[in-house]
């Protein structure tokens, strides 16, 4: 067990940066600005909880607070899970030390499973707590459903890892078989995050026939995960028996699991970083290209080869992909009914530059392409180019993402909607002002605050501040206009325009100074 300590604890300080933070002046700046932007967010997170807790109490519901608590933690953990399982379960890059060691594979295993554990605890913990203690003042004084409803707080991220790990080694060993096993490890992927979506979407809308409003959010809180029904019980007996049938359960299915994956772990990390099962023999042909097509290639090359990487950039363009094909293949009026909006013409018409702005500025892969090149920058800073053509090729590839959505998206929108010149004219250009924004602001963070030193790709496409506050500004400035909007009563078209314009300056003020240092 020591062992184990040992080596989370040696997980979190390097997860964290803790030994880098100590030492450098610049990154105890970084560390200051993020933990004011995860401040920020736990804030807004809390307060969203109570307010839906809140809700359910005015709805005279609270009975439901623990159940639907327990759901929609358990859901978002189960969703973040699967963007992170397979980084720091399988293919991370510290494995092949590890397992050189005298290590048994079941103290590995304990160790990554416990850190996850604690990155999903807190998720768990931001969801609860706050529905928890509106739940306390409105319900009967029981001290004992208080406790255990506290108590299976530590216990509720058990079997959504679980479920989230299996499917990520699922995805592990499908894609093993294949030739190009990361675009196939990507597709499957895609596919099992877009299953639970799907599935969480339409048990949302189940049960509205139901005219009884608690058994309409019953049967919908149970869908989204079925055993959140053990703290739905109405008996005395069972409102304490389901609390500990949930925990016993969870810590069944959590120990049954890390005992299976711990015999066959060496084997499954080894087909998380095997590049294909195939060797070729062809000859390459070796082209003179510019400097700058040269960068692009292998750029665009660097992002497609790293699964975390496209997993979690490329999921706000893959969104906007998928919802232009349906809006192709379906009426506004049938998509509108399937996403639960009355006048889908009439949103899209007034709300379409946004929507894209939206999904695009998900997708923001130049906040983390610097950090990316990790010990092997020196090539860049020894090359001799320039820094404005090295970040012009980590712009391309980002804008060169978001232009395959934002064509497919603008074709759809213009086919299947009656649009107005000015309307037509606001979709092109709008759009493009904040593809444009969102990809100077990441590559500028990126370049003032860079982490070369990582051991696992997920810290910097995920968890790096150039990441955070990129999407972060980003959400800001398409929710601004909107607010305005809606606060104020300013015309949207107008508001959407004048935020278009501001943006657009503000990436060239950013991209002028970012380039004028002759350091990387």
């Amino acid at each position: 067990m020591k062992i184990t300590w040992l080596l989370l604890r040696t997980q979190i300080i390097n997860y964290l940066s803790i030994n880098e933070i100590l030492q450098s002046r610049n990154r105890k700046k970084s560390a200051v600005m993020m933990g004011i932007g995860m401040v920020a967010m736990v804030v807004f997170l809390f307060t969203y909880n109570v307010l839906t807790a809140q809700a359910l109490v005015r709805m005279g519901e609270q009975d439901i607070i623990p159940a639907y608590m327990v759901a929609t933690s358990s859901y978002a953990i189960l969703f973040l899970t699967m963007l992170r399982a397979n980084g720091i379960l399988f293919g991370s890059r510290d494995m092949d030390l590890l397992l050189s060691l005298p290590i048994k594979p079941s103290q590995i295993v304990s160790s990554k499973f416990m850190f996850m554990y604690l990155l999903n605890f807190f998720i768990g913990f931001i969801f609860m707590a706050p529905g928890g203690i509106v739940w306390m003042g409105n319900a009967p004084q029981d001290y004992l459903l208080f406790l255990l409803y506290f108590v299976s707080i530590f216990f509720v991220p058990l079997i959504p890892m679980c479920i989230a790990s299996f499917i990520g080694l699922l995805v592990v060993l499908a894609s093993s078989r294949f030739k190009n096993r990361n675009l196939f490890s990507l597709l499957f992927s895609f596919a099992a995050l877009g299953l639970i979506g799907y599935i969480g979407v339409s048990n949302m809308k189940s049960g509205i026939e139901i005219e009884n409003l608690g058994a309409m959010l019953a049967t919908q809180i149970t869908g989204i995960y079925p055993l959140s029904k053990l703290f739905l019980s109405q008996t005395a007996f069972s409102q304490v028996a389901g609390p500990f049938a949930f925990i016993g359960l969870s810590v069944i299915v959590f120990y049954c699991f890390m005992k299976v994956i711990s015999v066959k772990y060496s084997i499954f990390d080894a087909l998380a970083k095997t590049s294909s099962r195939y060797i070729g023999n062809r000859k390459v042909k070796l082209k003179q290209q510019s400097p700058f097509l040269a960068l692009y290639k292998k750029e665009f090359a660097r992002f497609l080869s790293s699964y975390m990487a496209v997993l979690n950039t490329g999921l706000g363009v893959i969104l906007l992909c998928v919802s232009s094909l349906l809006l192709i293949v379906m009426s506004p009026e049938k998509l509108g009914h399937y996403m639960n909006v009355k006048d889908m013409n009439g949103f899209l018409t007034n709300y379409a530059p946004i929507v894209i702005a939206a999904m695009i500025s998900l997708s923001c892969p130049a906040a983390s392409s610097l950090s990316l090149e990790g010990r092997n920058i020196w090539i860049l800073q020894s090359s001799p180019v320039s820094v404005r053509k090295i970040l012009d090729s980590k712009l391309a590839v980002n804008l060169t993402l978001h232009a395959v959505a934002y064509l497919l998206a603008v074709f759809a929108l213009i086919t299947r909607l009656r649009l107005n010149f000015l309307q037509i004219l606001g979709l092109l250009f709008i759009s493009i002002a904040y593809s444009i924004f969102t990809s100077v602001l990441g590559v500028v963070l990126n370049k003032k605050f860079p982490n070369y030193a990582w051991e696992n790709e997920m810290v910097v496409v995920k968890q790096s501040l150039p990441v955070i506050a990129a999407n972060t500004i980003s959400m800001i400035a398409v929710a601004l206009p909107v607010l305005l909007h809606l606060i104020l009563s300013l015309p949207m078209i107008q508001t959407l325009w004048g935020m278009a314009i501001v943006l657009i300056i503000a990436s060239t003020i950013m991209y002028q100074k970012a380039c004028k240092l002759s350091f990387i």
